[in-house]
């Protein structure tokens, strides 16, 4: 019994070392910073000589650096460590110094000429002897870990002029897709967005991690990513001649432009259509394209044909989902052929049922929505 009470009170002892071990550890790495006194001391003159006029005698930056202002720019950020400056490296800070602050989304002026490198260093030491240790643990235990990252850094490599970079080529073997779209500054700092296929993720600064999925404004309620993936769709949308899709014109003047992916097929889609008449009595005109739900082998594909293969496509349409009487042309014309198009641009921008709506600002609507509560969301853009 003795020889076990002897084991645990020695195994105990141990564990009790190696946690001072790594307490001491911890104190001593937060005591310890790459720059010393003398290098603060000149990085503080040349902070109020370039620097305080904007982010803060202090390095406080503007009180509402959150918000983007008139322009749709972000104000001034603090620099002591409240903010995002310490998600980036120290290699970065120096060059958005040196070249401004316009690839990060902020209107800071380049100052190549006017600093030298030697002196921006300085004026990182100055601005870095304001972050409280936990926050400068965590800047330096990041860049220690991204000094081998999976994927080169994003910001210089976005520099990079070649067809595929290094990056790109990275992206798609990792990712198994062969679209891989640039990557673009997001409002939150150190995070890049890319599409591949017709997903949506974010990548980390050094290119190392990446989150797959929706990126949320708790603040504002907005979701960032359907945003970018409505913009991304319309584009393609509008590339749709409007000569080849059915139209269903405003009465009066048009306020609006409503484009909808739509299948004969769809009952919800028939419902909608049914409802067209008062959203073109509040001056939106709708713009069907086909989308057959199953491609070819879907229900309403040879239906969607015949629609596009009339005279009068939106006559066409009103007897295919029921609202009039009448005989629908064969679908055997060169113009049966945009419902394939159709199909494949409805893929491209990642519609997954009918109706698919989209906004004139790319906002979607997923899904039948009843025209008293439809009409309102078209023309609020």
């Amino acid at each position: 019994m003795k020889s076990l009470v002897m084991i645990k009170t020695t195994e105990f002892l141990i564990r009790l070392g190696l946690l001072a071990s790594l307490l001491f550890t911890a104190t001593a790495q937060a005591e310890s910073r790459w720059y010393d006194q003398a290098t603060v001391d000149r990085g503080a003159t040349l902070f109020e000589q370039n620097c305080a006029s904007c982010h803060g005698v202090n390095a406080e930056g503007t009180a509402d650096w959150k918000k983007t202002d008139a322009d749709g720019n972000y104000p001034p950020p603090p620099l002591n460590g409240s903010a995002h400056a310490w998600h980036h490296s120290k290699k970065l800070l120096t060059r958005t110094i040196l070249e401004g602050g316009a690839k990060l989304g902020g209107t800071m002026p380049a100052f190549a000429g006017k600093l030298t490198e030697q002196e921006i260093e300085a004026v990182i030491a100055y601005f870095q002897s304001k972050w409280p240790d936990p926050v400068y643990q965590k800047w330096a235990s990041a860049n220690q870990a991204s000094d081998m990252p999976a994927i080169p850094n994003i910001v210089e490599t976005l520099e990079q002029a070649t067809e595929e970079n290094k990056m790109t080529a990275l992206l798609k073997k990792r990712l198994r897709s062969s679209q891989i779209s640039d990557p673009v500054v997001t409002p939150l700092a150190g995070l890049f967005e890319i599409q591949f296929g017709t997903d949506f993720g974010y990548l980390s600064e050094n290119g190392r991690y990446i989150i797959v999925g929706n990126l949320i404004d708790l603040e504002t309620g907005q979701n960032l990513t359907n945003i970018t993936k409505g913009k991304t769709a319309l584009a393609a949308i509008n590339k749709f001649a409007l000569e080849d899709k059915a139209i269903f014109p405003a009465i009066g003047e048009e306020k609006a432009v409503l484009n909808i992916f739509t299948d004969t097929s769809c009952p919800y889609c028939k419902k909608l259509h049914a409802e067209v008449p008062n959203l073109q009595a509040a001056g939106i005109s709708v713009h069907y394209l086909p989308f057959p739900r199953g491609g070819s082998r879907g229900p309403g594909y040879a239906t969607l044909k015949q629609v596009w293969c009339a005279s009068d496509r939106a006559n066409a349409m009103n007897i295919a989902k029921g609202i009039e009487q009448g005989e629908l042309p064969a679908g055997d014309c060169a113009s049966a052929e945009l419902v394939d198009k159709g199909y494949a641009l409805g893929n491209r921008a990642g519609v997954t049922g009918t109706p698919a709506l989209y906004k004139s600002n790319g906002e979607i609507i997923q899904g039948y929505v009843p025209y008293q509560q439809l009409i309102p969301q078209v023309l609020n853009n």
